[in-house]
């Protein structure tokens, strides 16, 4: 019986033309409930099935007059693309994870994060795609993410670059999960067949650093980030190389990117050098903090200490002083990991590799 039925409806149901010749049947009658399809559209345009959808990948190999007929069809119906069917019949979810290594405080508090986020909604929703944001805060968070996004509950990951010794990123690549890191991956196997996107942080630091030194001569210090992280480290590496001969381990405090650590460290430095004249701080949300303790000790910026930042956030123009910084181009970052995870999740297979540049700005904390 189901057999039957199946053979009368497609009795009954108008035949679709082939590709070129006009579509026959009505269109969809006016206040129908009922979600447009494609062969709706179709019908209100007198084309084929096929001509509207060499429309909506793009109009190849249609006539302008053809296409607006169909844009027009389109938008009186109030036709979207069914990306739940197009992504089952591909084989898709549709979704793609966000995964964040920090812990929630400070995933809160970076507004990087909350930048990340709205670019890539942005961009993945201009693809159909859905975007999942997700942390994981310690090893057994991390090993429960690698099961669930290597299940294929996801198309692909955009990663946060994870802490030296976290395992998801090397578990995510041995079950070839297509991902893209935000930023160069600590370990080296694992930086060669991961695609990242990263910038020169040695590179930019010891840019912004080497006015710090060059304008304030005496003591200088430095408040790092995490130096279980590669960025941590090769900020802390550039700041070394800008200051040369005056560089002292004593004069090195860890931070771990939130303002709070940033105000810690100062107090720190500020015991161990009371005559401290410049200061440069891993992130400009670090520096805020910094920046307050300061100004707790009556020690004016940058008359008595001369203070720089890393990231050019909102926050370095807000400061008060505004914040010399070097720029982090967040934006450019998650455009380009888009990108290069769209790719691969439609099968290429080489790594990619991706360094920008950054951009030194000058500003009243120097």
């Amino acid at each position: 019986m189901p057999l039957r039925q199946d053979c009368e409806r497609a009795t009954l149901a108008p035949a679709l033309p082939r590709d070129g010749a006009p579509a026959t049947g009505s269109p969809l009658a006016p206040g129908s409930r009922r979600r447009p399809t494609l062969e709706d559209v179709a019908r209100a345009a007198g084309v084929s099935r096929g001509t509207v959808s060499r429309v909506i990948n793009g109009g190849h190999s249609v006539r302008p007059a053809v296409m607006a007929m169909v844009n027009e069809a389109i938008a009186r119906l109030g036709y979207s693309v069914n990306h739940a069917a197009r992504n089952l019949a591909r084989g898709r979810t549709g979704s793609v994870a966000f995964v964040i290594s920090e812990h929630q405080e400070h995933l809160f508090e970076d507004p990087n994060f909350g930048l990340f986020v709205r670019v890539f909604s942005r961009e993945l929703r201009r693809r159909g795609i859905h975007l999942l944001v997700t942390a994981a805060q310690d090893q057994g968070e991390e090993s429960f993410l690698g099961d669930y996004l290597s299940a294929g509950h996801v198309d692909g990951a955009l990663l946060a670059l994870p802490h030296a010794g976290e395992p998801l990123l090397t578990q995510l690549l041995d079950r070839h999960v297509p991902l893209v890191v935000l930023g160069r991956p600590d370990n080296e196997r694992d930086a060669a067949r991961a695609s990242w996107v990263a910038i020169d942080d040695e590179r930019a630091a010891f840019l912004v650093a080497s006015h710090l030194a060059a304008r304030h001569r005496g003591p200088i210090a430095t408040i790092t980030g995490p130096l279980d992280t590669s960025s941590g480290r090769e900020r802390l590496a550039g700041f070394r190389r800008a200051a040369g001969a005056r560089f002292s381990e004593q004069l090195v405090a860890v931070g771990d990117w939130s303002s709070t650590s940033g105000e810690i460290g100062a107090e720190a430095l500020l015991q161990r050098e009371p005559k401290l004249a410049g200061l440069f701080v891993a992130s400009d949300l670090m520096a805020l903090g910094a920046l307050r303790v300061l100004r707790r000790h009556g020690r004016r910026v940058p008359e008595d200490v001369g203070v720089a930042g890393f990231d050019n956030s909102a926050s370095a123009l807000s400061a008060d002083p505004p914040l010399t910084t070097v720029s982090n181009p967040i934006e450019a970052t998650a455009l380009e990991a888009v990108a290069i995870l769209g790719r691969l999740i439609e099968g290429e297979e080489a790594p990619q590799h991706v360094l920008l540049d950054t951009e030194l700005f000058l500003r009243a904390s120097l």
